[in-house]
């Protein structure tokens, strides 16, 4: 019922770089265990989170001087990604989504469309296929586009919060907007596309300005969506906040980071900060089940 960091973590990537395109900031090698295609932790298909992150995991191994297949495995699933994206730049996900975020399909995701273009930019850098160039900048388009227009693009404090969940009132996710973030970065430095490169200058800027929203006084909130009771991050995902604020902050300095990356960190390491924010997301999840045949007759879900 909730994730824990305890027994997963996604830690910093190891090959981070601040002035160019090499690791990925967070460390997915846990998700690629496999070289073949499709893995077990990957069903082919709408999870198009799950073949991203596989790939950049990939990708990562192959970095780390794991051998060639790794390069391979991570170009494999940057050609399913070309394959299956719509013209509009979207991998469009086919399932509903009636818990937590009530979406119906077919429904964009924004850490979707910002963790392929990652991937993307990446192998082109590798490999030199045009098609992984021109799918990576295609799938910054929904990114700026608002919900209504086909794209994920959100207001937050009037400025543009990439969301991973595009709800008709908006979830702001955290940790899935400074995904989708990344996907501007690697865009902008890697194909050298200056319009990319301003639009995650934006979208950092837009993190800073709102990211005491997420702060409740003793842990990190995962969204903003107006659940019945407010959306604690799980164990798992407040140390994700930590992590992503290390690297954000290293890619792109602003202020805000650092103060909030220690304060939140300061909560994790309080034992009476961690068994409230246990108690609430448990009570959060009685409340708002992820169970779909429960979910999708509550009221708010038909919102």
């Amino acid at each position: 019922m909730l994730s824990s960091s305890k027994s997963f973590f996604l830690p910093l990537g190891p090959a981070i770089d601040p002035d160019g395109v090499r690791g990925y900031p967070v460390d997915m090698r846990v998700k690629a265990r496999s070289t073949s295609w499709p893995p077990p932790e990957v069903v082919v298909g709408p999870r198009y989170v799950a073949a991203a992150q596989y790939g950049l995991g990939a990708y990562e191994r192959w970095l780390a001087g794991e051998g060639e297949r790794w390069l391979a495995a991570a170009c494999t699933v940057g050609r399913h990604l070309v394959a299956e994206q719509e013209p509009d730049g979207s991998w469009l996900h086919l399932d509903p989504f009636p818990h937590t975020f009530p979406l119906r399909s077919p429904w964009r995701c924004g850490l979707a469309q910002g963790e392929a273009a990652s991937l993307l930019a990446r192998l082109y850098g590798a490999v030199g296929e045009d098609a992984f160039a021109d799918s990576a900048v295609r799938a910054l388009q929904p990114l700026s586009r608002s919900r209504e227009d086909g794209g994920v693009c959100a207001q937050l404090g009037g400025r543009p919060w990439p969301e991973e969940y595009p709800t008709a009132r908006p979830s702001f996710v955290l940790n899935g907007a400074i995904f989708a973030l990344w996907g501007f970065r690697d865009v902008g430095l890697a194909l050298h596309d200056t319009g990319a490169s301003a639009s995650f200058l934006d979208g950092v800027d837009a993190v800073a300005a709102n990211l005491h929203r997420f702060d409740t006084g003793w842990w990190s909130l995962y969204s903003l969506y107006p659940h019945p009771l407010r959306g604690v991050a799980s164990s798992f995902y407040h140390d994700l906040h930590i992590v992503q604020l290390t690297a954000i902050d290293l890619l792109a300095p602003r202020a805000e980071f650092a103060p909030m990356r220690e304060r939140w960190a300061g909560y994790a390491d309080s034992a009476w900060c961690r068994r409230r924010a246990f108690a609430s997301k448990a009570v959060f999840r009685l409340i708002v089940p992820r169970n779909r045949l429960v979910a999708h007759r509550l009221p708010w879900t038909r919102l």
